[in-house]
């Protein structure tokens, strides 16, 4: 496990259009992170926090399982990473 506290994490999960515009943004907390960590088993990390992640659309129902408020929208390619929070 990395060395990283997550109370000072935030994360993403964004839709990019085909001008590479960030069309579609929603904010992630600790415990829906927690909910799909395991969606994506090649990561390097135990909180989605040091990469970007792609999200395939063969992933979008089980997120939407384990998160019931995500939404992906048709013509957009989702990724999912993490970011420091400013305190």
């Amino acid at each position: 496990m990395n060395d990283i506290h997550t109370e000072t994490l935030g994360w993403h999960l964004i839709g990019w259009d085909g001008d590479e515009q960030a069309s579609h943004i929603t904010d992630l907390n600790r415990v829906e992170i927690l909910r799909i960590r395991d969606l994506f088993p090649g990561r390097d990390d135990d909180f989605l926090e040091t990469a970007v992640y792609a999200v395939p659309p063969a992933l979008y129902s089980a997120m939407q399982s384990a998160i019931p408020h995500l939404e992906f929208r048709e013509g957009l390619e989702y990724q999912i990473g993490g970011f420091l929070l400013s305190v």
